[in-house]
């Protein structure tokens, strides 16, 4: 089954460590971007989907009939399950409780929050425009809108962050009586305005103590970690992201768009102006010419992204889809990990511990050597 992602490309305004592609909200703009929309859906033929995510930007800029136009389009033209999950992202504060009740007659039966923390001095140094407040009552006004399915993005080691905030977070994120956290350390990207220097960041050990912290919360709570940055009750894991870590299929839609048919990964250019000019018009007949071709779905991808799950990989998943084992040196190696407490092994299954998840990067990095 594929997933079907769609970018809704605007935001009131730029985070300053914010390195996804957006662009300021206007009426007119919007108006333009949903009839291309329409006409690059319509372009692609149809296909079983069981997930929609719609993300940004933030999603919920959109008005609850324009996600219910959108979702109308994707029911009439692909073959829907009837347990679909349909995501929607949100800011707190940018929609009010009847519109939450609204975009839940729409279709969306899964809320993602972007609260990236409850504490009103972290909000300010990340210069977020909500207030921890409102954080708290958008999940409260989502769930008395009828959402029973929603997640908070928390967001670890942002400026002036101690191991005493992180738990503090996680812990409000733990009472809220949600169904899913996703806790991603900050990322300094190139070309934001963080990337010019921002004071407070805590250093690396520091960051890392930060992610232990916010884990042993949620290890006491009934969230269990199932991806390297995302926690969830059982059952309520997200199955459009579980898509991206299984390398599975799913098509992408909108400006900076990314879409994979299990073989090739294909994305559509960070710009809003190139997206308009080529599905405003018309509906394309061939409209793969638009995109670009990022690369294959490979043994390395398989690795990469299945060891960002608490599960990890299949030794032989690895044979069977890619006709791939590990060599001597990669076993040995391996095996060394598993001595420092990183890496589990058994017969078939690798995974990474939780300090494993720490230092993914250098030991995939050694790995694919």
């Amino acid at each position: 089954m594929y997933g079907i992602y769609i970018h809704i490309p605007f935001c009131v305004r730029k985070c300053p460590y914010c390195d996804f592609y957006s662009v300021a909200v206007e009426d007119e703009l919007r108006k333009r971007f949903l009839s291309a929309l329409k006409n690059e859906i319509l372009s692609f033929g149809p296909v079983d989907a069981d997930t929609i995510y719609l993300g940004g930007g933030t999603p919920s800029l959109l008005k609850p009939q324009e996600i219910s136009d959108i979702l109308e389009i994707l029911r009439s033209h692909n073959r829907l399950s009837d347990d679909i999950e349909i995501s929607m992202e949100c800011n707190p504060a940018s929609v009010t409780k009847s519109e939450l009740k609204e975009f839940r007659s729409a279709g969306i039966n899964r809320l993602s929050i972007g609260c990236q923390s409850f504490q009103q001095d972290l909000l300010a140094h990340l210069g977020r425009l909500h207030s921890a407040e409102e954080s708290k009552r958008t999940v409260y006004d989502a769930q008395e809108s009828g959402f029973s399915n929603i997640s908070v993005d928390i967001m670890l080691g942002i400026p002036y962050a101690t191991v005493e905030t992180t738990k503090k977070d996680a812990e409000v994120a733990a009472s809220l009586g949600i169904q899913h956290v996703s806790a991603y350390l900050l990322k300094i990207c190139e070309g934001t305005p963080f990337a010019a220097g921002v004071p407070g960041v805590p250093s690396d050990d520091e960051q890392a103590d930060c992610y232990r912290a916010f884990c042993e919360v949620m290890d006491a709570s009934s969230l269990y970690q199932y991806e390297i940055s995302n926690f969830a009750l059982p059952g309520f894991e997200c199955k459009h992201n579980l898509k991206y870590w299984n390398c599975g299929e799913w098509q992408g839609f909108g400006p900076a768009a990314h879409m994979s048919n299990g073989e090739k990964r294909f994305s559509f250019p960070n710009d809003l102006s190139s997206f308009l000019a080529s599905f405003e018009s018309e509906i394309p007949s061939h409209p793969t010419s638009s995109f670009t071709i990022e690369g294959t779905v490979d043994a390395e991808e398989y690795i990469i992204m299945g060891l960002r799950k608490s599960s990890g990989i299949s030794r032989a998943d690895l044979r069977n889809k890619f006709n791939r084992s590990f060599s001597k040196e990669q076993e040995k190696f391996l095996l060394e990990c598993q001595k420092h407490g990183l890496v589990d092994l058994d017969k078939d299954t690798v995974r990474l511990t939780r300090e494993g998840f720490l230092l993914s990067n250098s030991i995939l990095s050694e790995i694919m050597e």
